[in-house]
This record gives structure tokens, sequence and C-alpha cells, in this order.
């Protein structure tokens, strides 16, 4: 039987365990490698692959996420992508204005990957080369869709060098 002062100490140790804020994505470098391509066995599906080096680990990773499209239309739905992207791209031919959308289609996918990723992140990763399923971050994705969907489309106005963006 534990003395009460070391029960104490003890339950104070696990609940400051528990305010320990996880994993700071701060720690770690991340390279975009390849991607959105079709995932081979599961065609409604799409990957990203990144390239991800902790500070404390001697070599890096490769993490794949993996985004069903019906995951993908509901964040069109919710971020109103179509109509955002329609008023980015109103200057320019029909070719380009062509071009630019299949371009931006394709970072909408990296920049959901990307958020995925760093939920991840911030949740602790292994270092080991691994897949994850942007639907086991669902919930956090609707959110951040919800409250701050400049987190995705920033990185596409960026990328494309169009509009003026927010501070990411």
């Amino acid at each position: 039987m534990l003395s009460s002062a070391v029960q104490a100490m003890l339950e104070w140790a696990e609940h400051a365990m528990a305010m320990v804020p996880s994993s700071d994505s701060a720690q770690y470098r991340v390279t975009f490698f390849f991607g959105p391509e079709v995932v081979e066995d599961r065609p409604n599906h799409l990957r990203c692959v990144f390239n991800v080096k902790k500070r404390s680990w001697k070599g890096g990773v490769q993490v794949a996420v993996d985004v069903a499209q019906a995951h993908l239309d509901r964040a069109r739905e919710r971020i109103h992508y179509t109509s955002w992207l329609a008023g980015l791209l109103q200057a320019g031919s029909q070719e380009e204005r062509k071009e630019l959308a299949n371009r931006a289609d394709d970072l909408l996918v990296q920049s959901f990957c990307t958020s995925a990723l760093n939920l991840a992140l911030q949740a602790g990763i292994e270092q080991a080369n691994q897949l994850i399923d942007a639907a086991a971050f669902a919930d956090e994705l609707h959110q951040l869709l919800d409250d701050q969907p400049e987190q995705i489309t920033d990185r596409i106005r960026l990328e494309l060098d169009l509009g003026e963006i927010s501070e990411i």
C-alpha cells in the first residue's frame, strides 16, 4: 500500500503528463515528395507522400497520406472550392484558366494531405515509413475546414501565385 503522499505525487505526475502538449510539429522537417496519385488497390483514394524527419532522429521516413475521393468532395463543398477558385481565375485566357484549375485541383489534394499529416505530427508519429488514412483525422479536418479554410486555400494561392494570402 502506498502512502497518501506518494499516491498524491503519482496522481500529480499522471495529471502533469496528460497536460504535456502533443508533439510539436516544429520538431519535424517535412518535404513534399510526390502526389497526388491514385492508390493502386483503392481507385477511389488519392495518395501524397512526404519525407519527414524529426530533429532527434538520425534519418527521415516516408509518410504516405491517403484520402478518399468522397472525403475530398465534402472538403470542396465545405470551403466552397469551386466558387472560390472561379473567383481567383477570372483573368487570363480560357486555356490558362483550365491549366490553372487542373493544377489547383492537385494542390487541393496536396494541401488536404498536408493538413492531415500536420495533425498526425501533432499526435506524434514513430520513426518508421507509414501510411496515414486522412479519415483517421476526419473530425479535426472538418473543424479546420469550417474554422480556418485558408489553411487549405492559402497553400493553393501561394503555389499558383494568385491573389493575396493570409498568414499561414
